[in-house]
């Protein structure tokens, strides 16, 4: 069962927001570091004393064999966290401590999440924003053949091209390490993506401009890894 709907980053933290109950949520935990204008136990001190929230309905704390379910879920989502009980807060008591505590940081988080398309006035999964950073390539769909004519053998009826790639060496089983050391390319290359783009910290006057280059680079010079990250590490502030 996979849980996790996104994975945000916050003030260089890591922020995931989960489905739990069938309601979108996050850690309160994770929240607690990412929002440094915050004492560490300032949320979940509200949510238990504050008097307007509610268990079930604004937050939850997780124990017990649900807490080993939830560990569960999260492993089978790529994330390994543990705990042996943990406080979950939904968007409604998200919601009322914000309205609680109205710091400049609580305005720049919901901010943060409206430009990843994720509203706080969301009740379900279906209303909240999952768009990628980029959309997925769709491969072309392969055109079956026409039919060759009756009596005629299939070996007769392939194109002079087909017949010459059956005739020419595989490369692919030349030798596996070949195969091997371009995986490793590829992986090298995700790897530096990732890690520059996390560091990139762009202000909302800036962020269209980003877009706007990258579209721009991508049509000039197509998928160059090393100048793709080289142009994207001219935009770290």
């Amino acid at each position: 069962m996979n849980i996790l709907i996104r994975k945000l980053i916050f003030n260089e933290a890591d922020i995931h927001l989960i489905l739990w109950n069938d309601k979108p949520c996050f850690f309160v935990s994770e929240l607690s570091k990412a929002l440094d204008s915050v004492n560490k136990e300032d949320i979940s001190v509200f949510l238990r004393y504050g008097g307007s929230a509610v268990k079930g309905v604004d937050y939850d704390v997780v124990g017990g064999a649900e807490a080993r379910d939830l560990r569960s879920y999260l492993e089978n989502s790529g994330i390994k966290k543990r705990f042996a009980h943990t406080m979950i807060i939904y968007f409604d008591g998200l919601r009322k401590y914000f309205n609680y505590r109205k710091t400049v940081e609580s305005k720049d988080f919901i901010n943060y999440l409206n430009k990843c398309k994720v509203s706080l006035e969301a009740e379900t999964v279906a209303s909240v924003g999952t768009a990628e950073i980029t959309a997925p390539v769709t491969a072309p769909v392969p055109i079956p053949p026409a039919a060759p004519p009756a009596n005629t053998k299939l070996s007769d009826n392939k194109p002079a091209a087909i017949k010459k790639r059956e005739a020419a060496p595989n490369p692919s089983l030349d030798s596996n390490n070949s195969s091997y050391s371009e995986f490793l390319k590829h992986i090298s290359f995700m790897e530096d993506f990732v890690d520059t783009f996390n560091k990139l910290n762009i202000p909302a006057d800036k962020s269209v401009a980003f877009t706007k280059s990258m579209a721009k680079f991508l049509e000039d010079n197509g998928i160059s890894t090393r100048d793709f990250l080289k142009e994207i590490k001219k935009w770290i502030v």
